[in-house]
């Protein structure tokens, strides 16, 4: 669309400077042109100018989509390199090593109520049961542990296939819950948010009771915001509130509610 637009700029341009000329040469040649061949070149040439003007604003709009994009981009690499960076200042048990089932968030049990979370204007969004799966195996550590050190590194990429290939490979080990997350949050800076979706949703319906259940209500809240899901976002928000009052994810959820329109 950018080379059209460019060619018909090049054309209007051409025919602004070489219309006048080619006037008055006419006139000088004695030859003359009719009053509707003159009125027909200077109805193109102001539908033409018309094209441009249009073709700018377009250009100047898309401009602003891509300068939001990019800032939208700039902050979820932000908010995750934020992360990524109080993980790596925690004291890491043993040396060289990855990091150990230690320093990662363990499966907890949550208080479940009885009756669905009602959230007025919203969804209804019910608890489930906690789950409680088994420590993870040797096997299944070392995997986590090497995808988990690619995000340490910045290296998301790879990092998404890894934490892709570990979920697949270990679907009910006790850090599936975390590899979904993190997978979420690497979709996010890859620009995939609806696969981030998918993958903070795996966490609230086959991970409930898990500690980054509520980080990942917290992501669904905020993406759908992002994509325009207003209601669902409020309601993902809300529920981290009532559900975990006293939680970094709450304060978070409060915070990011009052901007939401």
């Amino acid at each position: 669309m950018f080379r059209k637009n460019n060619c018909v700029r090049s054309f209007a341009m051409v025919l602004c400077f070489t219309a006048p000329f080619a006037l008055a040469q006419s006139s000088q040649t004695g030859a003359g042109i009719s009053a509707n061949a003159a009125a027909e070149l200077l109805f193109q040439l102001e539908t033409l100018q018309q094209e441009v003007q249009s073709l700018r604003g377009q250009l100047e709009e898309q401009g602003h989509d891509l300068r939001l994009m990019k800032e939208s981009q700039r902050d979820r690499y932000i908010d995750l390199d934020k992360r990524i960076s109080l993980l790596m200042s925690a004291p890491v048990r043993g040396s060289a090593q990855a990091p150990s089932v230690s320093l990662q968030p363990k499966i907890e049990r949550v208080s479940v109520q009885s009756e669905p979370v009602k959230i007025s204007n919203a969804l209804t969004i019910s608890p489930l049961a906690p789950v409680v799966l088994p420590p993870p195996t040797a096997q299944s550590q070392q995997a986590y542990n090497t995808a988990y050190n690619l995000i340490r590194e910045r290296n998301f990429d790879d990092a998404e296939r890894a934490l892709a290939k570990f979920v697949t490979d270990f679907p009910n080990d006790s850090l599936t819950g975390n590899g979904y997350y993190w997978l979420g949050e690497v979709k996010l800076v890859q620009g995939k948010p609806k696969e981030a979706i998918e993958a903070f949703s795996k966490v609230l319906s086959d991970f409930s009771g898990h500690s980054k259940e509520q980080d990942s209500l917290y992501k669904l809240g905020t993406v759908n915001d992002q994509l325009g899901n207003s209601v669902a976002a409020k309601s993902y928000l809300q529920d981290v509130i009532k559900r975990f009052p006293e939680s970094k994810a709450a304060k978070l959820a409060a915070g990011y509610l009052s901007k939401i329109k």
